[in-house]
Order: structure tokens, then C-alpha cells, then sequence
């Protein structure tokens, strides 16, 4: 299997907001991505939801544990599962624009040296 151009790790713990922020992610004018969904100590309605959302969505991968040891060692966890070159972070709030992904991964392109990169935020 071909590793995909961008891996974003997203740790989800509620599905308050979770299904707008899948709808953004999924909604990327570049979609040569995974999605790796940590459900850090989630309840079972919230990894019901991911789950429905991994069914509908062969890019959505979910890594399960089952108690929660913090945001870091969620995203650890979840940062190993990745197989991209260029990891993007998700919360299970964020919104993103539906461009993000292709405009960051242009400019990671263009500066071959970039190590880190970030975008602006509105709340």
C-alpha cells in the first residue's frame, strides 16, 4: 500500500463537535491523506461515531485506547501509526478550511528545508 502525501492525527475523547470537524477534513480539495483518529479514552457513543465515519471513509483509520493517558501520549500513540511524510494536527473541534492541506503541503514543496509549519486561526 502506498503511503498517502499527509497523515493527520487527530485525538478525539468526545463527539460533541466531531462531526463538523470529520466533514472539513474530509471535504479537502487534496485528498491523498489518512486520518488517524486516536479515541483516547472515549466513550462508546463517540467511538460508535468514528466508527460509522471510518465505514463511510476508507482514509479514516482509528487507533483505540481504551483509557486515556493524556493528550501527549495520545498523540504519540497516533503519531506512530502515521505513514505520511508530513504529519497535520486535528483536533476533534477544528475546523478546516477546505484548502489547507493542499496550500500547506505546496508550501512544504517549495521549501524543501521547512521543518514545521502552522496557519492562522479564527475563533
Amino acid at each position: 500500500m502506498t503511503a498517502p502525501r499527509v497523515s493527520i492525527l487527530m485525538p478525539v475523547r468526545e463527539s460533541r463537535f466531531l462531526d463538523p470537524a470529520m466533514a472539513t477534513i474530509l471535504g479537502q480539495t487534496l485528498d491523498d491523506f489518512e486520518l488517524v483518529a486516536v479515541a483516547d479514552g472515549a466513550d462508546a457513543g463517540t467511538r460508535a461515531r468514528l466508527a460509522a465515519h471510518a465505514a463511510a471513509d476508507r482514509r479514516i483509520r482509528i487507533l483505540r485506547r481504551d483509557r486515556s493517558a493524556g493528550l501527549a501520549a495520545a498523540l504519540n500513540a497516533g503519531l506512530a501509526e502515521c505513514r505520511a511524510p508530513l504529519v497535520a494536527r486535528a483536533d476533534a473541534d477544528d475546523l478546516y478550511r477546505p484548502d489547507r492541506l493542499a496550500r500547506q503541503v505546496r508550501a512544504f514543496e517549495a521549501r524543501p528545508g521547512l521543518a514545521a509549519l502552522s496557519c492562522g486561526w479564527r475563533r
